[in-house]
């Protein structure tokens, strides 16, 4: 392929990652927003119904009922918040789409200081750098996936090794 036709498959690739990378952290900034609301949300609706349960006559048997029914959903939502990871996700998505950010801006600059087009090693190293980048995301998202929920050990760093980090890495 010639440089002119690489170049432009790359950058054409890095906008598209970039893109997708962008939406998807994007829904999991607010997946995460609405589940810690949703959940904050009906814990306190449950502890005023369970005071107020003790405080009213007996006619009004719903109120512990219903603060039964508000506990049952947070708890469903923290499960299912566990289960998806948004915050997780979110967090590594946007490590994701700033190394591909980065790097676009190092391919715009070099075009951009260059006189002649790039030499095909320049952008066989900027493909290789967005094929590890790619790869780093995937090991990522695999290491969180197959962590049992409620495991702690958080998020790989970019470039470490698989498995849980102590937090003094």
């Amino acid at each position: 392929m010639p440089e002119t036709e690489s170049l432009e498959y790359l950058q054409a690739e890095l906008s598209q990652q970039i893109s997708g990378f962008n939406s998807s952290r994007r829904f999991f900034r607010s997946a995460y927003f609405y589940f810690t609301l949703s959940t904050v949300g009906l814990s306190a609706v449950t502890t005023v119904l369970i005071g107020a349960s003790h405080m009213v006559p007996d006619s009004l048997w719903w109120l512990p009922l219903s603060a039964l029914v508000c506990s049952a959903i947070t708890t469903v939502l923290a499960a299912y918040e566990g289960f998806l990871s948004s915050k997780d996700l979110w967090v590594q998505k946007t490590d994701a789409w700033m190394a591909l950010q980065v790097l676009n801006e190092h391919v715009k600059y070099a075009r951009a200081k260059s006189v002649t087009p790039l030499a095909q090693s320049q952008i066989d190293e900027f493909q290789a750098r967005f094929g590890r980048i790619l790869m780093e995301e995937h090991e990522a998202w695999r290491a969180l996936r197959s962590t049992p929920i409620g495991a702690t050990g958080g998020l790989r760093k970019r470039g470490s090794p698989s498995g849980p980090q102590s937090p003094d890495d």
